[in-house]
C-alpha cells in the first residue's frame, strides 16, 4: 500500500479543484448533506469572501483522496492579531465533518492530520455545536489532549427534531391537539389561495434559483451582505445540492408570484435537514412560511427521511417536532503561557463589547 501524504489546500482555487475527488470521497463514505461539495464549496468561497483562509487538509493515498478535514483560519485582533482556527464560517454555520475513505485506519489517518495542524500557526481551534456522532469532534479531541493541548468540551445548542416516526400522519398523532389544529389550520389557510411547488434533484434547479432571487428581493432578509455574499451563495448551493442529489426545494406562490420558500437537504436513507428559508410581506400575511415548513417536514418523512433535523431553537419551531439534539462546542488551545494570556484577553474584550451591545439605552429627557 502506498505511504499516506497530507497536501493543504490554502485557496479557494485549490479547494474548487478538488471538486471531482471530494465528490468521490463523499460518496465513498456516504457523506452527510453539509460535507458534499456542492453545499460545501459554495460555503468556503462565502467564508473567503468575508476574510476568512482555508488551510483544509487533503489527506492522499497515492492519486486517490483518503481523507479531507474542513479547518480554515482568521486573524483576531481581540488576540493581538492571532491566527485562529476552525470550520469555515458563515451565519448560523452547519457542524461539518471529517471525510474518510471506508477502507483507511482510522488512527493512521488521524495521527496524520493531526501531525499537519500542529505544524499551522493557530492560537487555538474552535467547533460549536457538534453533534454527537461528528467525527471531527472525537477525533480532535482525544488526539490533541493525548498531545498535551488544552482540550474543553462544553454543552452545545439543543436542536429540535422529529425522529422516531414512520410519516407524517404518525407524527400528527403525536402532536398535542392543540398543536395539531394549529398547524392544520395554517395549512388551509395557505393551501386556500396559494399553489404549493416541489424542486428535486430530478429538476431544473434555475426554477429554484429563480424563486430565491424573488423572495429574497421582497424579504427581510434583503441585506447589504445578503446582496454581495449570501445571494451567491445560496444560487450555487441550489446547483450544487441537485448535482449531490440532496436537493428539495419548496415554494409558495400566490397569484403566480412566489412569497415563501424553504430550502431542504435529503439524505437518502438517513436524515433530511431544515436550511434556509425566506418569506415575503405577503407570505407572512398568509402565513405561508409555518404551512410550508411543516408541510414539507412532513412530506419528508413520508418520503423515507429516517430523521428531521430543523437545526433551530425558536419556539415556533419547536411545535412540530418530538425531539432534541443535543450538541457540544469543542475549544482545543496551545498549552503555553503567551497563549493563555492571549485568549484571556480575547475573551475580556469579547464579554466587553457583548455588555456594551446589550446595556439598555438610557431614557431620553
Amino acid at each position: 500500500m502506498q505511504s499516506l501524504r497530507v497536501e493543504i489546500a490554502d485557496s479557494l482555487p485549490a479547494l474548487l479543484a478538488l471538486e471531482d475527488q471530494l465528490a468521490a470521497l463523499a460518496a465513498a463514505a456516504g457523506a452527510g448533506a453539509y460535507d458534499r461539495p456542492g453545499f460545501f464549496l459554495p460555503w468556503a468561497r462565502a467564508a473567503v469572501a468575508t476574510g476568512q483562509r482555508p488551510a483544509c487538509l487533503c489527506l492522499w493515498r497515492g492519486p486517490e483522496l483518503a481523507g479531507f478535514v474542513p479547518v480554515f483560519r482568521r486573524r483576531d485582533w481581540k488576540a493581538a492579531l492571532a491566527w485562529r482556527g476552525g470550520p469555515p464560517l458563515f451565519g448560523s454555520s452547519p457542524a461539518f465533518d471529517l471525510l474518510f475513505a471506508p477502507q483507511e485506519n482510522e488512527a493512521e489517518l488521524t495521527a496524520a492530520m493531526v501531525q499537519a495542524l500542529e505544524r499551522m500557526r493557530w492560537l487555538d481551534l474552535s467547533f460549536e455545536n457538534l453533534p454527537e456522532d461528528n467525527r471531527l469532534g472525537r477525533c480532535l479531541s482525544r488526539a490533541f489532549e493525548r498531545r498535551g493541548y488544552s482540550v474543553r468540551t462544553s454543552p452545545g445548542l439543543g436542536y429540535f427534531t422529529v425522529e422516531g416516526v414512520a410519516g407524517g400522519a404518525d407524527l400528527e398523532a403525536q402532536l398535542s391537539s392543540k398543536n395539531r389544529r394549529n398547524l392544520r389550520a395554517a395549512e388551509r389557510k395557505t393551501a386556500a389561495s396559494c399553489e404549493i411547488d416541489l424542486c428535486t434533484s430530478d429538476d431544473d434547479p434555475e426554477t429554484a434559483v429563480g424563486v430565491l432571487r424573488k423572495v429574497v428581493a421582497s424579504s427581510w432578509k434583503n441585506s447589504p451582505r445578503m446582496r454581495m455574499i449570501g445571494l451567491r451563495l445560496y444560487e450555487e448551493q441550489i446547483r450544487g445540492c441537485a448535482r449531490d442529489g440532496t436537493l428539495r426545494f419548496w415554494w409558495v406562490s400566490h397569484q403566480s408570484e412566489p412569497v415563501a420558500f424553504a430550502f431542504i437537504l435529503a439524505e437518502p436513507g438517513g436524515p433530511y435537514h431544515g436550511y434556509f428559508t425566506a418569506l415575503t410581506g405577503k407570505g407572512c400575511e398568509l402565513g405561508a412560511g409555518t404551512a410550508l415548513m411543516y408541510l414539507s417536514l412532513k412530506h419528508s418523512l413520508d418520503e423515507g427521511a429516517a430523521m428531521f433535523n430543523l437545526w433551530s431553537v425558536r419556539h415556533n419551531i419547536k411545535r412540530m417536532t418530538n425531539s432534541r439534539l443535543q450538541t457540544v462546542s469543542l475549544d482545543i488551545s496551545r498549552a503555553g503561557l503567551g497563549a493563555r494570556l492571549r485568549l484571556a484577553a480575547a475573551e475580556q474584550l469579547r464579554l466587553l463589547r457583548q455588555a456594551a451591545r446589550t446595556e439598555k439605552p438610557r431614557p431620553r429627557a
